[in-house]
């Protein structure tokens, strides 16, 4: 386990969810977006946070901070200029969608040990023609990280196997040859 699985993992919860996003969760990419991509979801992993579990193996009990980005644009209607409000209520929704698809996806509580804390923020900029809100949701996961995770075993691939049995001499020899590649 590491922040690139819990990264990978949150990203398949996200789309597998059903957020106002669909399948508009990004990872990694350019962080600008416009109003084609909207509501849109970016998932990172800024932070890793290794604690020691002793002096002799490799034992950590790892917190990976994951960060997703979700970004939605409302419109002021004809009636009404509510679109700094219909912008707060997207992101409300999504930020629940959010919590609801990561929190209950079951490959995220099978390979951590514990949701260790969330923040969330919410932000609606109204400075162009439309309303723009951000939310910031960060969930910390904890999970375990022993020796096998920083030694992995090198190996060469085994691409062929010839075997040949030991007969006497003026006998034929007999055995086989595999091509592993195929």
């Amino acid at each position: 386990m590491n922040s690139a699985l819990i990264r990978q993992l949150t990203v398949a919860a996200l789309k597998a969810g059903t957020t106002d996003a669909g399948d508009r969760v990004y990872t990694p990419r350019d962080w600008p977006t416009h109003s084609a991509d909207y509501p849109a979801l970016m998932v990172q992993t800024p932070f890793d946070h290794k604690h020691s579990m002793g002096r002799n193996a490799p034992q950590f009990v790892s917190v990976t901070t994951v960060r997703i980005t979700g970004r939605v644009e409302a419109f002021d209607t004809a009636d009404a200029e509510c679109g700094a409000l219909l912008a707060e209520e997207a992101l409300e929704r999504l930020r629940l969608q959010v919590e609801q698809a990561v929190i209950n996806s079951y490959e995220l509580t099978r390979q951590t040990q514990q949701y260790k804390e969330v923040r969330s923020t919410i932000d609606v900029d109204s400075g162009g023609e439309s309303h723009i809100g951000q939310l910031l949701y960060e969930i910390d996961m904890e999970y375990y990280q022993g020796p096998e995770d920083f030694y992995p075993v090198a190996s060469t691939p085994l691409e062929s196997l010839t075997f040949r049995h030991s007969e006497p001499d003026g006998t034929a020899q007999t055995g086989f040859d595999a091509d592993l590649t195929t």
